[in-house]
């Protein structure tokens, strides 16, 4: 078991199931490189784009862009690209979306919001960042998916609500209610996480994740003993996120310090 964990504080360590996102993106490198061409990729989540910087730097010709529609977005499309291109916004092929909706009766939240995109038929890598100010929504999609998502996405939970195409410039500024914090945990388990995070017991935490409550990266896992490793995501029904920005090392009675970011919902 100590032996996985040293594995996972490597940030070239890709996990099995990752194995399809490693053989896309070194399809678009190989691409990129042969015929000296940009290649653009989905919408990528922060352990994805630590995965696609790790095996780009095998590549000393490449460089890869990011934007996800505004500075600091989370989720982000990237341009692989020999040195020779400079992206333009245009090429990255984002739409941004606001939601009209009846404020005065709705009190939209972003798990409603996910839902009701997912569930009109867009995969997850199509869309981008869903942020607010607290009263306004926006969120991002790819821009080929226009007419698709104006007509599909009609109603968000009982609500009707009406999607208005909108210009970077018209960007909300998105209330940021997350903390940046140290915790130090006695193992890399998932449960352990979660569970020193939150500040709840080991048994809770683990019931949570055997009871389908926890993401790993936006993936559902009913595995408490899987292992986090730098970039990844955990969200947890009821609580909140926890996205972990940096595995620091130990501590002096041995525990691993983890720089993370935290959501109470």
């Amino acid at each position: 078991m100590a032996d996985k964990e040293k594995i996972s504080l490597d940030s070239g360590f890709f996990r099995p199931e990752e194995k399809p996102f490693v053989d896309r993106i070194s399809d678009l490198l190989l691409k990129s490189q042969t015929m000296y061409t940009p290649q653009l990729t989905d919408f990528l989540n922060l352990r994805e784009q630590l995965i696609l910087n790790n095996l780009i730097n095998k590549y000393d010709d490449l460089f890869v862009h990011y934007f996800g529609g505004y500075e600091g977005a989370e989720r982000v499309r990237g341009i692989i690209a020999p040195d020779y291109f400079v992206p333009k916004e245009s090429d990255y092929k984002v739409s941004m979306y606001e939601i009209r909706y009846p404020e005065k009766f709705a009190n939209l939240h972003h798990g409603q919001i996910l839902g009701s995109l997912t569930g009109s038929g867009v995969d997850r890598d199509h869309f981008g960042d869903i942020i607010t100010d607290g009263e306004r929504w926006q969120f991002f999609v790819f821009d080929q998916m226009d007419d698709f998502i104006e007509e599909q996405v009609t109603k968000i939970g009982p609500y009707k609500i009406h999607l208005i195409q909108k210009d970077f410039a018209d960007l909300l500024l998105p209330r940021d209610d997350s903390v940046d914090e140290d915790i130090r945990v006695q193992s890399l388990r998932v449960d352990t996480v979660i569970a020193t995070a939150y500040d709840l017991s080991r048994q809770v935490a683990k019931s949570l994740v055997e009871h389908g409550k926890v993401q790993l990266n936006w993936t559902g896992t009913r595995n408490a003993s899987d292992f986090i490793t730098m970039g990844d995501t955990l969200s947890v029904r009821g609580y909140g996120r926890i996205r972990i920005n940096d595995i620091m090392g130990k501590s002096r009675n041995d525990k691993y310090i983890l720089f993370v970011n935290v959501i109470n919902k």
